[in-house]
């Protein structure tokens, strides 16, 4: 039995068909770099869960996590 998908995704992928190879191709890379990234964003969430399950964790105020994103992210204010 082939796995389910839905409507709008089997919309899209009907779509796609009627473009060129290397178009097609060119959505087939994005589409599965966008999975790659959604597994590592969710094992990056478990690892995190595990880490706080075992009493890893720390309290992070909100002064704290602003601080850690604006120099993450190059955000002066």
């Amino acid at each position: 039995m082939a796995p389910m998908m839905t409507k709008t995704l089997a919309e899209a992928m009907k779509q796609v068909k009627e473009l060129p190879d290397e178009t097609q191709d060119r959505f087939a890379f994005d589409i599965i770099d966008r999975v790659a990234a959604w597994h590592e964003v969710r094992e990056k969430i478990a690892a995190g869960a595990r880490e706080l399950d075992a009493g890893l964790g720390r309290p992070l105020s909100k002064k704290d996590l602003l601080a850690m994103l604006r120099k993450r992210h190059g955000k002066k204010n």
